[in-house]
């Protein structure tokens, strides 16, 4: 059974942009391609984490699109032309780089957020500024029932 990312959890960048994740995550990393190898890439005002698998079925998906509006053609441009490969060190740290740093307004202080199949990284104080009104038409239509949850 593949194991997934769920905690979510507070860190904090070292002075060389490096994160330190914790051992559940390389553990499922290392269980994705058997080398710890993740994607990073932006997404809107976080950056998104994917198993090797998982971001060459992403990235087939976008490159089949083949005459994209200007919105979506720049949506592509940053999503896979900004996207690093990452392997954790010995102490399991990644570095960050700077471009995808920059785009997701990352400071010192972060929050990983364990989405699963994949995890989230965001800038603290994004993270902690985020709400959801009523949300349950939409998710009713999209056929998620919340009721367990009230």
């Amino acid at each position: 059974m593949q194991k997934l990312f769920t905690k979510s959890l507070s860190r904090s960048l070292d002075p060389k942009g490096r994160l330190m994740l914790p051992a559940e995550y390389r553990d499922a990393l290392i269980q994705g391609d058997g080398t710890g190898t993740f994607w990073l890439t932006c997404s809107f005002d976080h950056l998104v984490a994917y198993l090797p698998a998982d971001w060459e079925v992403f990235t087939e998906q976008l490159n089949r699109i083949r005459f994209p509006s200007r919105q979506l053609s720049h949506f592509k441009t940053k999503i896979i032309g900004l996207a690093q490969d990452l392997i954790p060190d010995a102490q399991g740290r990644v570095r960050i780089p700077q471009s995808l740093m920059r785009e997701a307004g990352l400071q010192k202080d972060v929050m990983l957020v364990g989405m699963h199949s994949n995890f989230q990284l965001w800038d603290q104080n994004r993270f902690d500024a985020l709400t959801f009104g009523d949300i349950s038409e939409e998710l009713a239509a999209a056929g998620v029932d919340i009721a367990p949850l009230l």
